[in-house]
């Protein structure tokens, strides 16, 4: 791998963890909610891309699957992959149905997810979510139509037709995602949605004395952040050529946590920080363990590197790289001009505390 490869690589796997630090954002810090099935949805994207590329681009050949999946996609995937390199149409027909059905289907199974929010607390929550991620990939792992069970799937490469340049093609692809990806996540943090988020996750009794739907909307938080999370995982899968059930424990949800974490909550750049902070790290200990010598296993050297950071950010600036900044409000005295003087002001606070205290009872 040439030098412009290796920053193609680091660059292409940053968008793919910056999308998913951008969903756990949405949930987590936007909402208070951490998705601990994050690794689920990740792997909604992945696995739409390893079940359907070869099938749909057989599909568009006029051409019919022979054999057992697990046995077959391999042999496919590169033969569709070697189509795309002559027909760039054909690779784009297949990314955009592919991302069609993983956002579809990774949103209908977040609505899903969010039923157990209506009777559950958050602890016995986070255990059902840590569950769900478990079901998907053991479902994958275990049923070989899905993505061959143990020995995975092939994914059609969509940019075979950009042949030596395939890993500009891709970077652009990545970056110009996420860059959409961001700006529409910004417009929504900065709305009067995200404001209504924030009041929930800063006093959800208050929200509900107000008259917010509170399960309503952690329901469409939730498929929200679930379809940028498969957004992620089919960029992740066309990207690495191949999907694994194993590649997806619950393991990656706590990375994505810790990165939103370390970049810092409530703020749609502090994702973006924690990615960036996460992809250097795991690359520095990546040569390093090769290049200096240490009495360690360095197989779990990185656990213990990220742990030390964690643990660091949380001791000394709980808030993270890129703390959470206030809202922007006007002056005390438009908003009483506004409400028209001091007296009707208090009349109307009055009157919120009053019906939050009958909420409340």
């Amino acid at each position: 791998m040439g030098l412009e490869a290796a920053v193609a690589d680091v660059c292409i796997l940053y968008t793919v963890y910056a999308i998913l630090a951008l969903s756990m954002e949405l949930e987590y810090g936007e909402l208070g909610l951490p998705n601990f099935a994050k690794a689920a949805f990740f792997a909604v994207g992945a696995f739409s891309a390893g079940a359907l590329s070869a099938r749909l681009g057989l599909m568009l050949l006029g051409l019919s699957w022979e054999g057992s999946f697990k046995e077959r996609s391999w042999y496919y995937a590169t033969l569709v992959s070697k189509e795309v390199a002559r027909n760039p149409l054909l690779g784009a027909a297949i990314l955009a149905a592919v991302l069609v059905v993983a956002v579809a289907v990774a949103a209908i199974l977040g609505v899903i997810a969010a039923y157990p929010m209506l009777r559950l607390r958050e602890d016995y929550l986070a255990i059902t979510l840590i569950a769900l991620g478990e079901v998907v990939r053991v479902t994958a792992r275990n049923f070989d139509t899905i993505v061959g069970g143990t020995f995975g799937a092939g994914v059609v490469d969509v940019f075979a037709w950009a042949g030596s340049a395939r890993y500009f093609a891709f970077l652009l692809f990545a970056l110009g995602s996420l860059a959409l990806l961001y700006a529409a996540y910004h417009r929504l943090s900065t709305s009067r949605y995200g404001r209504i988020l924030r009041s929930i996750r800063d006093d959800e009794l208050a929200a509900l004395a107000l008259g917010r739907n509170v399960w309503k909307l952690r329901m469409k938080t939730l498929a929200l952040g679930s379809a940028l999370a498969a957004v992620a995982g089919v960029i992740y899968a066309l990207y690495m050529g191949a999907v694994n059930p194993d590649d997806f424990s619950v393991g990656k949800t706590f990375v994505v946590v810790m990165m939103v974490v370390l970049g810092g909550r409530g703020n749609p750049s502090g994702p973006l920080a924690g990615a960036a902070l996460y992809i250097l790290l795991d690359k520095i200990l990546s040569f390093a363990k090769h290049l200096v010598a240490i009495p360690l296993d360095v197989n779990y050297l990185a656990y213990i590197i990220f742990g030390a950071s964690l643990l660091a950010i949380l001791r000394w600036r709980p808030e993270g790289l890129i703390p959470e900044k206030p809202p922007l409000t006007l002056r005390r005295e438009v908003i009483l001009s506004y409400l028209g003087g001091r007296e009707a002001a208090e009349h109307l606070t009055n009157s919120l505390y009053s019906n939050f205290d009958n909420r409340r009872s």
